[in-house]
């Protein structure tokens, strides 16, 4: 394939730069046909403008560099933890001179996180008139284990004969609840009741 030079019509190799006969510059003639965009060093502006919004949507996208933006894995983790309460039951000491009274509960677990670190299961127990009686904050690692099984846990123990009413569940990381279980109780489990 050739060039036509285009001063001079004179009949070129395909690469050649200037015309042999009348010594045109043949690649200005080329780049005049082009768009100026490419020219002068546009064409690295262009790659700057475009790395840089690229690179703004995967900041927003990501939240990264945000301090109080849970981390991707955290958005994970966030409802990793999936239970079912099945039971709160309870029992009294035999020492009527010093009686104690204990609720506890069982849940199954649905789910949990593969990695168990930084979490914790607080369990609450509440009368009738939604007021605290006693609570016990735990690992989710000294209470979870692999098992179908209903899990007991939440044990709570007072020297005052409690009237329980409903329980809640909270699981939290990093000192903030991320989920919330909560259930009615059964007082006909619950020996010293009855």
């Amino acid at each position: 394939m050739t060039k036509i030079c285009p001063k001079c019509g004179k009949t070129l190799p395909e690469n050649a730069k200037f015309c042999m006969d009348c010594g045109y510059n043949i690649d200005s003639e080329s780049d005049q046909g082009n768009s100026n965009i490419f020219s002068n060093g546009s064409i690295f502006i262009i790659l700057i403008v475009a790395v840089l919004l690229i690179g703004g949507i995967f900041v927003i996208t990501s939240n990264f560099g945000g301090h109080d933006a849970p981390a991707q894995d955290d958005v994970k983790d966030q409802h990793a933890v999936d239970l079912i309460i099945t039971d709160v039951k309870g029992w009294d000491s035999d020492d009527d001179s010093d009686a104690s009274y204990t609720l506890y509960m069982e849940a199954i677990f649905n789910s949990v996180p593969n990695n168990l670190k930084g979490y914790n299961v607080k369990t609450t127990y509440f009368d009738a008139n939604d007021s605290e009686i006693g609570h016990e904050t735990e690992t989710l690692e000294n209470v979870y284990y692999e098992s179908e099984y209903a899990i007991s846990f939440g044990f709570y123990t007072t020297y005052k004969l409690p009237d329980p009413d409903h329980v809640k569940v909270e699981i939290i990381k990093d000192r903030k609840v991320i989920d919330t279980f909560s259930e009615k109780i059964d007082k006909n489990k619950i020996d010293y009741l009855n």
